[in-house]
Order: C-alpha cells, then sequence, then structure tokens
C-alpha cells in the first residue's frame, strides 16, 4: 500500500480546498437561522434568544504530499422579534511540505433592525487577517438599509445596499491603485442578497452574494459569495460543507484576483 494511501483523517471531518497563493476566509457556519418575525406578526417567543453554534474539520496526509489543514468556526447570534445580532469567528491553517499555503483570521458582526414590516436597516464590522493574500489587516464599516422580499418560518430573501469604508494594511508594500502602497483605504459600496431554505426538518441551507464597487478608484471592486449546506444528525450536532468564492480586481501585484475553499465539518449548537 502506497504512503499515500495511509494518509490519516482527523478532527472527524474531511476538508477539500482549491489553493492559490491565499486562501479565503472560511464560509459561514451556516446553523443559525433568522427566526425574526415580520412586523405586526404573533412572535413564537417574547423574549430575546442567544443562539450558539461552532464547527470544526481539517485534514491530515503524509507521504508524496505532507499537509495539514484546520478550520475553526464561532458563531452567535441575538435574536429577538424585529432585530438580529450575528457575532462570527472564523480561522483557517493550510500547510503543505512545510510551507504554510494559508493562515487567516475573520471577525465579523452585523446588526438588522426591522423598522417597517418589509424595511429594515444594518450596520455591518468586518475584520481581516491574511498574511498569504499579503492581508495584515482590512478592517471594513458598513450601514445602509434593505428588504424583505421573502420571510417565512421556511424561507427568507433579503435585498440591501448602503455604504462603508474599508482600509487595507499590506505585508509587504503593494502596488494598488497605480501606486506604490503600504496601505489603502477607500470608499466602497455595497450590493448584496441572502438567502436561508429549510429543505426538510433537518437539512437547511443559507447563501449570501455582495458586491462592493470602490468609489475612490472607478473600475475596481470586490465579490464574495458564501452557499452552505447543514445537515442536522440531532438536536446538538450536525454536519456543515460550505463553499467560498472572492474576488478582488486590484490585490496588488502577484497576487490572485480569486480565491476560493470548500470545506465540510461537524458542527454543534446550542442555545
Amino acid at each position: 500500500m502506497s504512503r499515500r494511501r495511509g494518509s490519516l483523517l482527523f478532527v472527524g471531518a474531511l476538508e477539500l480546498a482549491t489553493v492559490g497563493p491565499a486562501l479565503a476566509q472560511v464560509p459561514p457556519l451556516l446553523t443559525v437561522p433568522d427566526a425574526r418575525v415580520a412586523p405586526g406578526e404573533t412572535p413564537e417567543v417574547t423574549d430575546a434568544v442567544w443562539k450558539f453554534a461552532a464547527s470544526l474539520g481539517g485534514s491530515k496526509t503524509s507521504g508524496n504530499t505532507d499537509s495539514t489543514q484546520l478550520n475553526v468556526t464561532g458563531e452567535a447570534a441575538r435574536i429577538t422579534d424585529d432585530s438580529k445580532l450575528n457575532l462570527a469567528v472564523r480561522g483557517l491553517y493550510a500547510e503543505t511540505n512545510d510551507t504554510r499555503t494559508g493562515a487567516n483570521l475573520y471577525i465579523n458582526t452585523q446588526y438588522d433592525r426591522d423598522f417597517t414590516r418589509d424595511w429594515f436597516g444594518f450596520g455591518k464590522l468586518d475584520a481581516l487577517r491574511d498574511h498569504p493574500a499579503n492581508i495584515h489587516l482590512r478592517t471594513s464599516a458598513y450601514t445602509g438599509v434593505g428588504y424583505h422580499f421573502v420571510r417565512t418560518p421556511e424561507n427568507t430573501w433579503d435585498v440591501s445596499g448602503g455604504l462603508g469604508y474599508t482600509e487595507d494594511r499590506y505585508v509587504r508594500p503593494a502596488q494598488v491603485a497605480g501606486a506604490l502602497r503600504q496601505e489603502y483605504g477607500r470608499v466602497e459600496a455595497v450590493i448584496s442578497e441572502s438567502s436561508s431554505h429549510k429543505l426538510t426538518d433537518n437539512t437547511s441551507i443559507r447563501q449570501k452574494f455582495g458586491v462592493f464597487p470602490n468609489l475612490k478608484n472607478s473600475g475596481e471592486y470586490r465579490l464574495v459569495f458564501d452557499a452552505g449546506l447543514s445537515v442536522a444528525i440531532n438536536s446538538t450536532l450536525s454536519l456543515t460543507t460550505g463553499w467560498t468564492y472572492r474576488y478582488d480586481s486590484d490585490p496588488g501585484t502577484g497576487i490572485n484576483k480569486v480565491d476560493t475553499v470548500w470545506v465540510t465539518g461537524i458542527g454543534v449548537k446550542w442555545d
């Protein structure tokens, strides 16, 4: 039997990833649904509810290729009848033949507040550290409004738009926006849509797509798409899988414009 066939799977989950010079951040955990009700409707609960979830996945191979991959995700959401506060932390590390191919940390918080039956406002803060992508620290802040096109216990679909500011600090000086820079800040617009769907009693999917046009340097933009599937094993454990696509039209000289990652793992959730 070859040494490759002797590879060892660990942490209870297999991770498959498409790897460029840098990996995108880990996809969302996709196990904390939006339980808000439309204003004026009878709520299922009367008090704010905190929900928590965490997921762990990874793989280890040895033989012709020695590699280690690990992803960790944590998510918390405080849900009321007309608002939702979501906090998420995602980390990924990958190493192949003693060379680091991925190492990043992503922190996100977003607050949504309904002010009519169909309209809501949002505020969003992001922080990303991804050295293989030459990003020492990216911080973003956005605010805007959105519309609930669909909101039922089984299906939701929201569309939103707004403005924000993003600043990148680079590991190495990067040729960005026509100049060699150590950091680069710009005003960005944000246009996004997101949906969640309960397919069966134990199977749900969620997806989110966002476009971030650079308002400082016309013609440049970022795209972000996250999608995932969660299958409940019982009331606490679930199998999770997700796919993330990131595109940056001007990431700097020598850095790929596209990062993708596909992961699966074991998730746990509790109230």
